[in-house]
């Protein structure tokens, strides 16, 4: 008589889970990209014929500084949603994390070295609300960077959530100025409140997302990075 070993085999993994994983980092790349690179083309175009006033109407440097750290922020901070990236590639998300911080401090300061250059062209709550958007999501870079250090995982999250929803605030205002000019019209206070409108939804969808994640995998979470550091 003879005895067959049965050999048990690793579960495999469906394809469809693991492609399904990286829908939203694409779906926000994507979402972030269109109003960078449409802006970025129009910028070029006025380079090429007429100046124009305030920022100079084309490629300045601020304007040069903001696309490139902007795209860099949507693209990296994108991928870091994704959770199968971050438990199978720890050190390179750790890597991108910092470059897209670096990334996020450079949109964020030329937004307001951009906003300044405007400041003639714009109303003074336009004004103000870029000059908090821009300050906000600085701050809540450091925020995030300083909670990371200091290993505290789930504020870590949440502050670079917030930070990334005001880096979307374009994606979000080419519906709110689009849809809410067609409606309430192109005034200088209703051009003011639909571009506020378009940083405060996305803080308020980011709000909602960091309180209905289940606190038991943000303690799981940490405890990972724990064991890793």
């Amino acid at each position: 008589m003879t005895l067959k070993t049965a050999h048990a085999t690793p579960p495999v993994r469906p394809a469809r889970k693991r492609s399904a994983g990286w829908l939203l980092p694409a779906g926000l790349i994507t979402f972030g990209l269109i109003p960078i690179l449409a802006n970025a083309l129009r910028r070029f175009a006025l380079a090429g014929g007429a100046a124009g006033s305030g920022d100079g109407g084309g490629m300045t440097l601020p304007v040069i500084l903001h696309v490139i750290g902007a795209t860099v922020f949507v693209v990296l901070g994108a991928v870091q949603f994704s959770a199968g990236f971050r438990r199978r590639r720890p050190s390179w998300h750790r890597i991108a994390g910092r470059v897209s911080i670096l990334a996020a401090l450079v949109a964020a300061g030329s937004g307001l070295w951009l906003a300044f250059a405007t400041l003639s062209e714009s109303s003074p709550l336009l004004f103000l609300f870029r000059l908090l958007a821009a300050a906000g999501m600085a701050l809540f870079i450091l925020l995030g960077f300083r909670a990371i250090r200091q290993r505290r995982l789930p504020q870590h999250r949440a502050w670079m959530i917030r930070a990334f929803a005001l880096g979307l605030g374009a994606a979000t205002q080419v519906f709110t100025l689009g849809f809410g000019g067609a409606i309430f019209g192109t005034s200088e206070l209703s051009v003011a409140l639909l571009n506020g409108a378009g940083w405060a939804i996305n803080l308020t969808v980011a709000e909602w997302v960091i309180r209905r994640t289940p606190r038991r995998v943000v303690r799981t979470a940490a405890g990972r990075t724990r064991v890793r550091a």
